[in-house]
């Protein structure tokens, strides 16, 4: 078992905290305001629903892509960890880097920085990816998948990845 951490970057840690931050304030203003409006029950509901939103994204999170002898698994904070058959890989390649601005990824569907990047995203020459990083700038692993959408992943050290990748993919050498 080998294990490759996500280490939160700097510009998550920003957003994170401000979406926080402006959650927590919304969140209270509604409930000033219906509690002021004869609604307890409504601001209760408004609370939980905020709360609930943050507090799954929180769980959600990625920390770490681990090489089990048969998956690639993706650990997740405080949620179930996602498993992808080794046998499901066609390849394993270099992917590009995400840019603040773009840099030929976009988000089609999930999250743009609350505490990582993660769900549907379109790569240029690509298509359709499900990705999952927690920094911009730094190079991502693309995995193409036998069957399913290919799986974009930043990791900290993305050239040890695609090393370990190579020995366990049959046929597969690392693409760069």
């Amino acid at each position: 078992m080998t294990r490759f951490p996500m280490t939160t970057g700097r510009v998550v840690q920003v957003v994170t905290a401000a979406s926080t931050l402006i959650a927590i304030g919304v969140t209270a203003m509604v409930v000033q305001i219906l509690q002021h409006a004869a609604v307890p029950v409504l601001s209760v509901a408004v609370s939980l629903l905020v709360l609930g939103v943050v507090g799954l994204t929180i769980a959600w999170a990625p920390r770490s892509v681990r090489l089990d002898d048969d998956a690639l698994v993706l650990e997740r904070l405080a949620w179930p960890e996602l498993r992808f058959p080794l046998s499901d890989l066609a390849s394993a390649e270099e992917g590009p880097r995400l840019g603040a601005l773009g840099g030929g990824v976009w988000r089609v569907a999930g999250n743009g920085g609350v505490m990582g990047f993660t769900g549907l995203f379109h790569v240029r020459g690509i298509g359709l990816v499900r990705l999952w990083a927690t920094q911009l700038g730094t190079p991502t692993v693309l995995l193409r998948r036998h069957t399913g959408r290919p799986l974009l992943l930043g990791v900290d050290d993305a050239r040890g990845l695609l090393e370990a990748l190579a020995r366990r993919l049959k046929g597969s050498a690392p693409h760069r």
